[in-house]
């Protein structure tokens, strides 16, 4: 008797200390806020963006508004820009240079919602981004394919009684962010986590995307099978998949394989696989430069939550031109990004599209017209090419060496940019 008492008083502390302990991290990862609406009502819980984002590690993407630092460009810097960019006939709906002074462009607007404090809605498709710094950028979007649906639509929400609850853009006035709980009560899913391996022997580990869609343990993905007939499976059941012939070999937690073709889950009509972090920012790789997903549990001692991102800064750093001088304060990068947050676009060796906070980049070095290397503050060495940041169609950069000075920089001048 006196060693069945010893034995549930044990069982007991057990019980008790584990209570004490914090609950593991699960779904802090997801996109969490107070939903203000124009009749003063407020909506809190898990926030669903219009758009399919989900977690703090998904971009809100949409065209700046304004771009104030043209106006320190003199008339024949703001001429050349718009020469140099027709003769490239970039599709960039140039405005015409005599009725507005400026060249314009595609601005857009990229940030992670862990790194925005609140969004304002300011009219049908129109918006204030405020991020954790207090710094507001105004955007808007138009029939971009890229812009679709980011803003201007519903959103929903689930509060804490588990009810989801949608809610009209227009009766949107705030929607605030705030740290998501560890435990959401209604989830019975957790984010998608492995890693994607190229082709060219790349990988990439994080928070993933399939198809550019499904991100969730209990998503399906689905196709046909050797006979024709409908399958889908859920992720949380997939242990790898790789491309095979037309389709995809799917490797199951419980040892089968499973052949599946038929739909873009499985075959080259797959939008792209995504995968994110707060450490490094986002990549995109092609079905043809996919070699194999491996999926596993997703990691307790990794934050994803909001609290992982940072406040933004001001770029800063020292430029160093052809011509052996050297430029140091903050800059505006592209003539376009300014903060910290923001990302520098590329698409690297192993095929992939690499979306880098600045923050995480230490130096830039052009290389040639169409590529420039990047090295990253983990000691990550990057050759990118085919976007604007990163090659000939670059506008350049305005420094500012101290208050009340400022100084444009052709790209075509740059030797290499060192971030502080």
């Amino acid at each position: 008797m006196k060693q069945l008492l010893l034995t549930y008083s044990f069982l007991l502390l057990l019980l008790l200390a584990s209570a004490l302990l914090p609950a593991v991290a699960q779904h802090e990862g997801f996109l969490y806020g107070e939903v203000l609406l124009t009749n003063n009502e407020r909506h809190k819980g898990q926030i669903l963006w219009s758009a399919g984002q989900t977690m703090w590690v998904d971009l809100l993407t949409a065209e700046k508004k304004d771009n104030p630092v043209l106006k320190y460009l003199n008339n024949e810097q703001l001429e050349k820009l718009s020469i140099e960019e027709t003769q490239k006939k970039m599709d960039w709906g140039f405005m015409n240079l005599w009725k507005n002074q400026y060249p314009s462009r595609k601005h857009t607007f990229r940030a992670r919602f862990g790194d925005i404090a609140s969004i304002s809605v300011t009219g049908g498709e129109e918006a204030v981004v405020v991020f954790k710094n207090g710094e507001k950028f105004n955007i808007f979007i138009n029939d971009d394919p890229e812009y679709k649906n980011q803003l201007g639509k519903n959103i929903r929400l689930y509060n804490a009684s588990k009810e989801k609850v949608t809610i009209a853009w227009d009766k949107i006035a705030q929607i605030r962010f705030v740290a998501t709980p560890s435990e959401l009560p209604h989830l019975t899913t957790l984010p998608l986590y492995g890693t994607i391996s190229t082709r060219s022997g790349s990988s990439y580990t994080g928070l993933l995307q399939w198809d550019k869609d499904e991100a969730l343990t209990t998503n399906f993905v689905d196709g046909k099978d050797e006979e024709n007939q409908k399958i889908k499976i859920r992720f949380r059941d997939v242990k790898s998949i790789r491309p095979k012939n037309e389709g995809a070999l799917l490797t199951l937690t419980s040892g089968k394989e499973v052949f599946m073709q038929g739909t873009s889950n499985v075959s080259r009509s797959n939008q792209g696989l995504v995968v994110r972090h707060p450490d490094w920012g986002q990549v995109i790789i092609r079905w043809r430069d996919f070699k194999e997903a491996s999926f596993a549990p997703y990691p307790e001692n990794e934050n994803f939550g909001y609290d992982a991102f940072q406040k933004p800064r001001s770029l800063k750093g020292s430029i160093f031109t052809t011509d052996n001088k050297t430029w140091r304060g903050t800059f505006v990068f592209d003539l376009d990004e300014r903060l910290d947050l923001e990302t520098l676009d590329g698409w690297d060796k192993a095929g992939a599209l690499r979306m880098v906070p600045f923050r995480f980049v230490k130096q830039i070095t052009p290389i040639s017209s169409k590529q420039t290397q990047v090295l990253l503050r983990n000691g990550e060495k990057l050759i990118l090419g085919d976007r604007s940041d990163v090659n000939e169609t670059n506008w350049g950069l305005l420094v500012y060496p101290q208050q009340g000075e400022y100084k444009y920089i052709p790209w075509n001048i740059v030797n290499r940019i060192v971030l502080y």
